[in-house]
């Protein structure tokens, strides 16, 4: 470009100085140069300064004749000064306009590096937000996977613990089957041992019983029936028998003599006594109230063999049915388990446990004391309380449906939680889906996940938690805390246990929403 433009200008300079001999007349070439030629003058159009200039002629020496006739406009004729100073002042006006294009060619590299920059600057902008944006992705692809394997460990966790817990109620009713029929055995035994029992020899009873009323001592006794080949301890426990007997029909002597209160009827008494003597002595007596509870125990054991037996409980759940994809032989598909209950218990409305039906309604009584109940926007301190689908929220009874405002959000796309992440004050963290949850201090505190209705694409989540509190089993109070992401709840306390102090940390709400 620079090249081009001296060139311009040496050209310019070789036709302003073939041309400085011409007489520049100041009038614009638009208005025709051809027009001005008069008396034989010529005229051209300088095409640089775009004016008419003066052809001159030679010069010829000066006559001293008078010349009449009209008088014509002759142009000044310049000085060489003059011609150099007007070619000086040309050459000024072109360096001039060769530094404005030299310093727009400047400029133009300038704005070309400043946009070349420009764009190397994009270009890294570019760069560094599809790094951000593949971050991003990254992090929550990782987010999702770690979130499912956390369910998915869970979900392992409780067929583990439901597992082995149907294995402990196996083994335990397996041991308490053999416990009882070792126990029924045993009493068996000695039923069968107190009737068959080794029995004395009449012969040797009798003899004893003579030589007693002869007046004879256990050891003279004990020295004759020795020799008749009997040990000591068989003639020691024949002698307690026949004391024994003496005792019993003195007594029963004694009782019928003192009500007859007649010499005869005593008389009368004496020989039955003595046949009913004879009789004892040959039948040995057996304790009637002995073989009533003997009685008494087997049956009861056998009823307890019976109903163990037969898996009858007091009314629990007795039995997880492990659903595979809802069926109970699936190959694929979610794992759950189907709750079955005894009378008079039923499968409460959630299906994760059972309820007390007493009066066999077909409905939990606690679901029927909440038909009862306080309307939305009730004081309350209990859930039972409120009427059926409300939750006593923040000490007013609530609907779960109400808690999102629909503001600010897209409603014609709707969201669902449905997984969290949750840290506890016990320093525990569970991955649970709704419906799942734990407890604290031996179960006197249980905490369980609600479903949530769906909300509009950009509402916060809202997390429900159902807080119950019990003693000894017995639920004494229920209410329900919300929870956002991130947020933590207030201290949980129990009303008999002082020292039991818990909070709820919600550290990851996993959603589902479209695009």
């Amino acid at each position: 470009m620079k090249k081009i433009v001296v060139l311009v200008l040496v050209l310019a300079l070789i036709f302003a100085i073939s041309s400085s001999a011409d007489v520049d007349t100041g009038f614009s070439c638009s208005l025709g140069c051809e027009s001005l030629s008069q008396n034989g003058e010529t005229y051209y159009c300088n095409q640089d300064s775009q004016t008419c200039f003066l052809m001159e002629a030679p010069v010829e020496s000066a006559s001293n004749e008078t010349v009449t006739g009209p008088v014509t406009y002759t142009p000044p004729v310049l000085t060489t000064e003059e011609k150099v100073a007007l070619l000086e002042e040309n050459l000024a006006s072109l360096q001039q306009s060769l530094a404005e294009v030299n310093s727009g060619v400047s400029l133009s590299n300038q704005d070309i590096a400043l946009v070349k920059s420009q764009l190397a600057q994009l270009q890294a902008e570019l760069t560094t937000l599809k790094g951000n944006i593949q971050t991003d992705l990254n992090t929550q692809t990782n987010s999702l996977s770690t979130g499912l394997a956390g369910l998915q460990q869970g979900i392992n966790k409780t067929q583990e613990a439901l597992q082995n817990l149907t294995e402990k109620q196996s083994t335990t009713r397996i041991l308490t089957v053999i416990f009882l029929i070792l126990i029924i055995a045993g009493v068996g035994a000695g039923i069968y041992y107190y009737l068959n029992r080794s029995k004395t020899d009449p012969e040797m009873l009798e003899y004893i019983n003579s030589n007693i009323k002869r007046g004879k001592k256990l050891p003279q006794i004990k020295q004759e029936l020795r020799k008749a080949g009997w040990l000591d301890s068989e003639i020691e426990k024949a002698y307690n028998e026949v004391v024994k007997q003496n005792y019993r029909q003195y007594k029963s002597v004694h009782s019928e003599a003192k009500a007859e209160r007649t010499e005869d009827a005593e008389e009368e008494q004496r020989p039955t006594s003595r046949v009913s003597a004879q009789q004892e002595t040959s039948n040995p007596m057996h304790d009637p109230k002995k073989m009533m509870i003997i009685a008494v125990v087997g049956i009861l054991l056998i009823t307890g063999l019976i109903l163990v037996l037969r898996g009858v409980s007091t009314g629990q759940a007795i039995f997880f049915q492990k659903l595979i994809g809802g069926a109970e032989n699936g190959t694929s598909g979610e794992i759950t388990y189907k709750v079955e209950c005894t009378p008079p218990h039923l499968l409460n409305p959630t299906g994760d446990a059972c309820c007390l039906d007493s009066d066999s309604s077909g409905i939990c009584d606690t679901t029927e004391l909440q038909g009862n109940g306080l309307t939305a926007g009730g004081d309350c301190s209990d859930n039972r309380e409120c009427k059926l689908g409300l939750y006593c929220v923040n000490k007013k009874c609530t609907g779960l449906d109400t808690l999102y405002t629909h503001e600010g959000g897209d409603c014609t796309k709707l969201c669902s939680y449905y997984a969290v992440k949750m840290a506890t004050s016990d320093k525990e963290s569970y991955d649970l889906k709704p419906k799942q949850g734990s407890y604290t201090g031996a179960g006197a505190l249980e905490w369980k996940l609600l479903e949530m209705p769906q909300y509009c694409k950009g509402e916060s989540a809202i997390v429900p938690v159902n807080i119950i509190k019990k003693q000894t089993g017995k639920k004494i109070s229920e209410e329900v805390i919300l929870l956002h992401d991130g947020e933590s709840s207030t201290v949980l306390t129990h009303p008999t246990i002082p020292k039991l102090a818990f909070t709820l940390t919600l550290e990851k709400v996993f959603e589902s929403c479209p695009k």
